[in-house]
Formats: structure tokens, sequence, C-alpha cells
């Protein structure tokens, strides 16, 4: 299935990209810094969860270090349907609100697709994403500071409660607050292990299996699908990113690439490098991601990393917390402006969280897969009909 759906992305982007014949990758850095950063920092807080972290590291030890380097290569490829989806999003918005409900009913006046369309999305973002995102950042609290699952359900739910009672413009104005300080933390603190540790990165690992058999039938999808993942392509998230800011559409759309470059490029490679300084003096047993990912962070930074690695997965998962219920809360009170259904949605917003907590997410993935390949198909439609519009006018 999903070998099948990467060809199709594949396809997909380079024909995208020579439609927009590489003109608009251009991004003029002192530009963007200059406008408002919005749509950026709602993006970013989206993607950059505690799975960009796992992703991360799981793939290359499934697939190896080559995976990194099919993960920046296709990253880069994907951005032209990066493109069109913040492009379309943002066209066909209405009131800084935008997703795949609004290209369907706007773009392509089905309202059929559109109520569809939104439905997986809050189903996949607001519901799934949530429980895998409270799943991961529950095995850290509790296995570094010994905190029951019960505390931890009470804590919980007291954000929970907290975020739920907070508008849509009160949400973005914490994003904007929140997300820069995430990203400078990491950033520093992971530049800091790499300068110091950098005789102890080995960088030929990364190319000496490329080509490899290993790297091509394992790697090679591994990285592809990694990809996917990380940049959430074709999901919807890009889409109601590029629309909840005041800038023009041009500058919306390359405050998405923007976010693929940092994300693909910038964080991949920081914690490629803490693995490779990792692994340099240690070997690793087993495959519980969340278990090597602490004690990386403890051999590279001692108790420090370990609280560390704490704070991020605070700043990432209450970012993740914040977008996960704005997309939804935004779309269900835009199509049914309903208290009943607005607080039903409050409700299993919160049970979703909370069973991430209590049940392993195995299952949880399974079912997330079958969504996310769903959700680009019907998103890929839209993407490429309004293409096909716009050559007609």
């Amino acid at each position: 299935m999903w070998i099948l759906l990467i060809i199709y992305l594949f396809i997909l982007s380079f024909y995208l990209s020579y439609k927009l014949k590489f003109k608009n990758y251009k991004i003029n850095i002192k530009e963007l810094i200059l406008n408002d950063k919005t749509s950026l920092f709602l993006t970013l807080g989206t993607k950059m969860g505690v799975g960009s972290i796992i992703g991360t590291i799981s793939s290359i030890l499934i697939g190896g270090f080559s995976s990194v380097l099919w993960i920046i290569i296709f990253s880069l490829i994907w951005t032209s349907i990066v493109y069109y989806e913040s492009y379309y999003g943002n066209k066909y918005s209405e009131k800084g609100i935008g997703g795949p409900y609004f290209i369907f009913k706007n773009g392509l006046n089905n309202r059929y697709l559109a109520i569809i369309s939104s439905i997986l999305l809050i189903i996949l973002y607001s519901f799934l994403f949530q429980m895998i995102q409270f799943n991961t950042m529950s095995y850290i609290f509790i296995n570094t500071l010994n905190i029951s699952k019960i505390l931890l359900v009470i804590l919980s739910s007291i954000l929970l409660f907290i975020t739920i009672n907070l508008s849509i413009i009160n949400i973005l104005n914490i994003m904007n607050k929140v997300v820069p300080y995430m990203c400078i933390i990491f950033i520093c603190i992971s530049l800091y292990v790499v300068i110091i540790n950098f005789n102890n990165i080995n960088i030929t690992v990364l190319l000496k299996d490329l080509l490899s058999f290993k790297s091509i039938m394992c790697g090679l999808v591994i990285g592809i699908k990694r990809s996917i993942f990380m940049n959430e392509i074709l999901v919807g998230t890009t889409s109601v990113g590029a629309a909840s800011d005041k800038n023009d559409i041009n500058i919306s759309t390359k405050y998405q690439i923007l976010c693929v470059f940092f994300i693909s490029i910038v964080i991949t490679l920081l914690i490629t490098f803490l693995l490779l300084i990792y692994l340099n003096n240690n070997i690793i047993y087993g495959t519980d991601y969340n278990l090597i990912l602490v004690e990386m962070f403890n051999s590279l930074l001692g108790k420090f990393g370990i609280y560390f690695l704490l704070i991020i997965y605070i700043l990432f998962g209450f970012t993740t917390v914040l977008s996960g219920y704005y997309i939804g809360s935004s779309l269900i009170k835009y199509i049914f402006n309903n208290k009943i259904i607005i607080n039903l949605f409050k409700i299993i917003f919160i049970v979703s969280c909370i069973i991430g907590i209590i049940y392993k997410n195995e299952i949880i993935w399974k079912y997330t897969d079958i969504l996310i390949f769903i959700m680009i198909i019907i998103n890929s439609y839209s993407i490429i009909k309004l293409v096909i519009k716009d050559d007609r006018k």
C-alpha cells in the first residue's frame, strides 16, 4: 500500500514542480522576518512534536543512517505539494480559517468531500495524533520521574481543561510565544553537544550505505515514509496553517516551505548527529525507541539531559495539543456552530488524550496509517483538480 502511495506522490510532486517551474521556491529570509509569523508558528507547532525526534531515531535504527538522506531528499521533492497545499489553503480560506474543507467547498464547490475531509482531519489530528503524543510523553514521565499513571492523568486533565477553554485567538497568541523559544532551546542545546563532540561524528556513515541493497530496500522506504509523516503531506495541517496569518498568499506559502526545510533538514540532522555521537561509545539493545532516546540524552548531557528532554517533551507536547485543539475546534465551530457538537468535541478530545496515556499505541498507529493514506488520496485529488482548473483560465 505504502509503496504505491510513494510512487504516486513522487509522480505528483514532479508534475506540480513542472507546473511551478521551481520559481516559487526562493525564500527571502529578511522578507519573512518582517511579516506576521502566525502561520509559521502554528505549522511548526503541528509538525514539531515528539514524533519528529522519535521518528528520526526509529528510521535510522530500522533503515540505517542513509535513511536520513532519503528523508531530506524526498522532503525537498515534496515542497511542490506543500506549495500548492498552502497556496490553496490560503486562497480559499474564510476569516483566517482554512483547510481541506474550504478548499473543497470554495475551490471545487464540493460540500460532500468538504465534510468528509474535515471529519477525517479532526479524527486523525485532533484525536489519533493526540493519543500517540500523550502515549509517548507519558512513557518519558513515568520512566524518568516515576510518576504514576493516575497522577499523570490528573495533571493532563487539568492541562486539557485549560486548553479547551482558550479562545482561538488566545491559542494562536500562545503558539506565537511558545514555539520560537521551543525551537531556540532545542537547537542551542543540541548544537552545543554537537560542537563539543564534533570529533566523534563520522559523517561518512551517512553516505557509505546510501546505494546499498539494505538502504534501497529498507532505508529508502523508511526514509520516504518518515518524510511524509514529518511534513504531514496532504494531511490538511499545511493548508490550515497557511490560512492563519494576515500575510499575502506569497509569504504564507513560503512560510510553509520554510517549515519543511527546518524540520526535515535542521531537526533531522541534529538528531542524527546526536545519535552518531551516542553510538560512538554505546551499543543499542532492543527496539524501545523512547528508552533509547532517554539513554542517549542521559549519556550526552548527564542528569541535565533528562531534564532537558522533559522540557522539550512538555513544550513539543503542549504546542501539539494546542494545535490539535485549534484545528478541530475551529472547524467544528465554523461548520456546525452548535454548542452541543462543540461540547461533544471537547469531551472526545480530552478522552482521546487520556486514552493515549493509559493504552499502548500500536493499534492507534494502525488506524492512523490508514487514515493518512485516505487523506492523501482525497486532498491530492483537490490539488490536481484545482491546478487543472487554473490552467483552463
